[in-house]
């Protein structure tokens, strides 16, 4: 099956989608309200009847073959959740290469994926397949929009193993327009991953070595960075945006005594 979701666009989404639909196989959605990422994401998710769950965000692509190999791995590893493969930018020169390739164990790709300076090499919704039987571990989390489908594959990894597809099968696009890239802009991301490892220290819900993960240096660093952002809006403190933001970094920078750490390389 073929699931289109419109999350109320303006393009011509309608004409082009419209010449495919005498193909039994695909189906069209309009919300609607505009449910924003996260909740998109879900409700595509309402939407699919089949065995394994393959996004393809509009502004991405893959390879004719992905679908193919990605299903051959599901079928021959019952036990794999997630399924994933080399990407590219559209656009750049810049390779996105997982530490990790073949049948992984699913709780050493977690706590390789959290290791200080790795992220989410596990790649985006283009990039990755897993099974609807999965879902047990719950859909997309709405608490989070930065680290959303990141969050969402650890979990599914608490459950399964991972295969790495050492091959380029996906490609996404990185420009000023996606809502990823404008929300970095209000410092977003930068607390919403210090949250993120917050959590994990304090609650350690994918049940990872804290110690080994070295944790505390990992929120350290991040609430550092909360604190600079502190200091960057503060000439803009008479804007009631910057004004919050400057609030919520001061509490984290408070929290973790970090406050002054953005000043130490001017003054040392």
């Amino acid at each position: 099956e073929l699931i289109i979701v419109d999350d109320v666009s303006s393009d011509n989404t309608d004409e082009v989608v419209n010449k495919y639909l005498t193909d039994k196989r695909v189906s069209y959605y309009k919300n609607p309200i505009n449910l924003g990422l996260v909740g998109n994401f879900n409700k595509c998710l309402t939407y699919g009847k089949g065995k394994y769950i393959k996004f393809l965000l509009a502004d991405d692509k893959f390879e004719p073959t992905l679908l193919e190999k990605f299903v051959s791995v599901m079928e021959r590893y019952p036990n794999v959740s997630l399924v994933t493969s080399y990407r590219d930018i559209i656009g750049s020169a810049k390779k996105k290469r997982p530490p990790l390739s073949g049948l992984q164990d699913g709780k050493r790709v977690i706590f390789e994926s959290l290791k200080e300076g790795n992220g989410n090499w596990i790649g985006e919704p283009t990039t990755v397949m897993f099974r609807k039987s999965d879902l047990r571990v719950g859909n997309f989390d709405p608490s989070y929009y930065c680290l959303v489908d990141w969050e969402m594959w650890l979990r599914l990894l608490s459950v399964g193993d991972c295969y790495i597809i050492p091959e380029t099968l996906s490609y996404f696009r990185v420009h000023p327009g996606q809502a990823s890239q404008k929300i970095r802009n209000d410092y977003k991301f930068t607390f919403e991953d210090y949250y993120f490892y917050k959590e994990i220290e304090t609650k350690n819900k994918y049940q990872v070595d804290l110690k080994s993960l070295g944790i505390k240096y990992i929120i350290k660093k991040r609430a550092a960075y909360c604190s600079k952002a502190m200091y960057k809006v503060l000439p803009k403190i008479f804007k009631k945006k910057e004004r919050s933001i400057l609030a919520k970094a001061f509490r984290i920078a408070l929290r973790e005594k970090v406050l002054l750490t953005p000043l130490y390389k001017y003054i040392s």
